[in-house]
């Protein structure tokens, strides 16, 4: 046979048919695709979310802070944060922080009106508070305790609370020890306000630091008052008031142990309502002889 000969049983198979072979395969192929698509859009959606800004956590009128707590969620009973300066965030104002327990809970600012009170007893907190809101704010600390010194973690504050600016600030059963920190104040109160500030303690025990209550502002702007509480061992004086109108209104208090129970520098004035006990020059004790 001619090489070139036709062979009649040899035929090309038709277009159409070829194509309805292959579909399946064409299909498979268009699947595929889609399915690349569907995955490229799920990992850039994944993506876009991971990196997406987290919604800011609503503030509520009601937190908790303990020694066994994390700072992380809204500082709930179930779940507390570790630190004051956390907590203070997640606290709307006019709020609550509850003291769960006595621990660590380190340096904090008050920026709005807020109350800081132990749930079961008196708390020892080793903290120190600094109180920077808006004149019109009010802050309360409720049956707490302040300890500015814990060697063995290396802290030293210079002061348990320092008022710099609100309208009112109550301390209410609340005890202020150790503010002794070298190169600071040692003032287990430190008014120092260029605003119009009232502090009122009530019912409290200052001890074993620098200053008692120190009223150090722009003239005529702190006004510290002060019934019911007990200064001891507070090695320069109790009461320190510095400045003209500036003053200390004083009622049903005990000063002792300290060189001077009430110090008035350059204009400062104090006001007694009665049945105040105050002895100075005497040597103070080391608390751990009490």
């Amino acid at each position: 046979m001619n090489r070139f000969s036709f062979d009649e049983n040899h035929r090309e198979p038709h277009p159409m048919a070829m194509m309805i072979r292959n579909a399946p395969f064409a299909l498979l192929a268009i699947a595929f695709a889609a399915a690349v698509r569907r995955f490229r859009l799920t990992v850039c959606l994944l993506v876009a979310l991971f990196f997406q800004a987290a919604p800011a956590q609503a503030l509520v009128d009601q937190t908790w802070i303990s020694a066994e707590g994390m700072d992380s969620g809204g500082c709930l009973a179930l779940v507390p944060c570790a630190t004051l300066a956390y907590a203070i965030r997640q606290t709307s104002p006019g709020g609550t922080i509850f003291v769960m327990d006595s621990g660590f809970y380190g340096a904090a600012t008050i920026d709005r009106s807020l109350t800081i009170r132990s749930e079961y007893g008196q708390m020892s907190m080793v903290a120190s508070i600094t109180v920077n809101a808006a004149s019109t704010d009010k802050v309360m600390l409720d049956n707490v305790a302040l300890e500015c010194a814990a060697p063995a973690r290396g802290i030293a504050y210079g002061y348990g609370v320092q008022v710099l600016k609100g309208a009112d600030v109550l301390l209410n059963r609340v005890s202020i020890k150790d503010c002794l920190a070298t190169g600071t104040v040692g003032a287990g109160v430190y008014i120092y306000s260029t605003t119009n500030s009232r502090v009122t303690i009530h019912d409290s025990v200052i001890f074993n630091n620098r200053v008692g209550v120190l009223v150090s502002s722009t003239d005529g702007m702190a006004h510290a008052k002060i019934y019911r509480t007990l200064f001891l061992s507070n090695s320069e004086s109790g009461v320190r008031v510095i400045g003209t109108g500036n003053d200390a209104i004083m009622a049903d208090n005990n000063l002792l142990g300290s060189v001077k129970s009430m110090d008035l520098q350059s204009g400062g004035a104090s006001r007694s309502f009665g049945n105040n006990s105050m002895t100075s020059g005497d040597t103070p004790i080391p608390m751990s002889q009490y």
